[in-house]
Formats: structure tokens, sequence, C-alpha cells
């Protein structure tokens, strides 16, 4: 009898020991984190400003972006013009680690409706409240930034009402360029000029496409499971673009992609990914040269703080 219950014993260990281990998969990162964390860094970089709108509202922000109204040009919600105190903000985002902490990626349309990626000058918001209400320009507003001598830059406003900004040509596109007097910490040599019309309030862009002769391709990114396009943004750095940072705006079959094809084969990237795992910052970044229907596996999902991200993203090419 003891000997059965042996064997009954070592076939039941045998059994339990036969069985396949259970895959526990990784934890996946947390959306709401992740929109938590590019909000907080909106506050951050949002500069406020009181001013007086009966006097003329002249306000400087802290890369040398300078705002210029006149007296008396605001008006509330019934048409009525405003007085007193008002609050201007302003953010100046003129680099690709503030682009990917702010989740404001270049991407414009075109006038046949592609999207393609846009070298940046500088993104711009800029809005005026009272009470907590937005108020309306009743004449332009004139707004300054650093930069460079480039004729080929645009003005473009934002046309997306998601977090994510897709940027198109403004109708009054043309920008005023200048030698600066002076060289404020957002750097330039000139000065750009361009005007916040009426109902323009939010986000504007100084921009040109870019233009690249070779073949283009589709390109795909795929990350571990649990990954996708609520809890996870995927960029594309341009190597030698300071300011050109392609996000991957669809999710298809699993991965993340771009509807548009417009990638230069040969050109040299580097992936940028970032989630909250745990309520940690997790990143990677890797290297790539632009192949035919390109696929790019980012798996090595690392934490880091943010200070040393923003630090990573300014030294890449």
């Amino acid at each position: 009898m003891k000997k059965n219950c042996l064997i009954i014993a070592s076939l039941t260990l045998l059994v339990v020991s036969c069985k396949e281990p259970q895959i526990v998969p990784p934890p996946a990162p947390d959306a709401a984190a992740l929109m938590s964390f590019n909000t907080s860094n909106l506050e951050e970089m949002t500069q406020l400003f009181i001013v007086n709108a009966n006097a003329p509202i002249y306000v400087v922000g802290t890369k040398g972006t300078s705002l210029y109204l006149g007296a008396d040009q605001l008006v509330d919600g019934a048409g009525n013009l405003v007085t007193g105190n008002v609050e201007v903000r302003l953010i100046e985002v003129t680099k690709k680690s503030e682009m990917v902490m702010l989740n404001k990626a270049t991407t414009g349309e075109k006038s046949n409706g592609d999207h393609a990626t846009l070298v940046s000058g500088g993104e711009y918001y800029v809005s005026i409240s009272q009470y907590g209400s937005e108020l309306t320009l009743s004449s332009p507003m004139i707004i300054q930034a650093p930069g460079a001598n480039d004729s080929a830059m645009r003005k473009f406003v934002n046309i997306s009402e998601d977090e994510d900004l897709l940027w198109k040509i403004a109708d009054d596109s043309l920008l005023e360029i200048a030698e600066a007097d002076t060289v404020g910490e957002g750097g330039g040599d000139y000065t750009i000029t361009y005007e916040i019309i009426p109902g323009e309030w939010g986000w504007t862009n100084i921009d040109k496409f870019y233009s690249d002769p070779r073949p283009k391709t589709t390109i795909f990114a795929e990350l571990p499971e649990g990954f996708n396009d609520t809890n996870c943004e995927v960029y594309i750095s341009y190597d030698g673009e300071s300011n050109a940072l392609a996000a991957f705006d669809r999710w298809a079959d699993g991965r993340f992609t771009e509807h548009y094809g417009l990638i230069p084969i040969g050109l040299e990237v580097h992936f940028i990914a970032v989630g909250i795992v745990n309520g940690e910052l997790h990143y990677v970044i890797e290297p790539a040269t632009i192949t035919a229907d390109h696929v790019q596996t980012l798996n090595h999902f690392t934490s880091i703080g943010e200070e040393a991200l923003v630090n990573l993203i300014d030294e890449l090419p």
C-alpha cells in the first residue's frame, strides 16, 4: 500500500512538472498616465503674463518670442470691449525633445490631403483670456520669433482638434524675415514676423515641407505586446534636421505606421518611442537607415528620467 502511494505521488509530481510554464506578459503602458505626462509638460511650459487690455500689450517669452497687440483690441463673447487685466498664455517649442515631451510633432497636410514631415522653425501657442473665458481679437496680433534666414519657411496653423497636432499652410503664410537686434534663448540671427489673426488662437508654426528627391516608401514600427497607439507614442527624428520629427499617425494590423508613404529610402533617422509603465517613463531610441517597405522592431524599452531623455533627444544628430 505504501509503495502504491509512492507511485501515485511520483506520477502526480511528474504530471505537474511536465506542465508548460505560463508566460506572463510584461506590464503594458498606461494610456491615462501618458496623457497626464504630456498635459503636465504643457502646463509647465506655459508662460503666463498679466497685462492691461486698455494699454498696448507687449510681452516677451523666455526664448525671445514677442507678442504685440494695440490697446483696446480685445472683445468678450458678447462682443463687448474688454477692460482691465487679461491673461496672456504663451508656449514656445523649438526643440525635438520638447516636441516629444508635449507630443507636438511636425506633421503637415499637403493640398492634396497627403501628410508629410515638416521642418519647423518653432511652434507657438498663444491665447488671451479673462476670468477663464477666451477673448477675441478685433485686429491681428503680431508675433516675432528668433529664427534663420530661410525664404522657404511659411506660417502654418493647426487643423486638428486632437492633442496630436496636424499642420496646414495658412492663407496668410508669408513671413517677414529681418536681421535680429538681439539673440534670445531660442537662438537665431534673424527675427521672423507674422500675424495671429482674429479667430486664430492656439497653435501656429513656422515651417517648410521636408524635401528629398530619393524614392519614397512606407514604414512600420512593431512594439512589444500591449503597446499600441493609445498608450505609446512613436516618432522618427530625421538626422541632420534640427526640428524634423514625424509621428506615426496610424495603428494598423497590430503595428504603428503612417498613411502617406513619403519617407525617402536611404534616409538616416532615429526612431523614438515613449510610454509610461508602472508609473515610470520608458523609452527606446534606435538609429536606422530607411529601406524599402521598412519595418523597425522596437523591443528594448528602458526606464529613464525625463531630464535624461531630454538630453538624449537633444544630442541626436
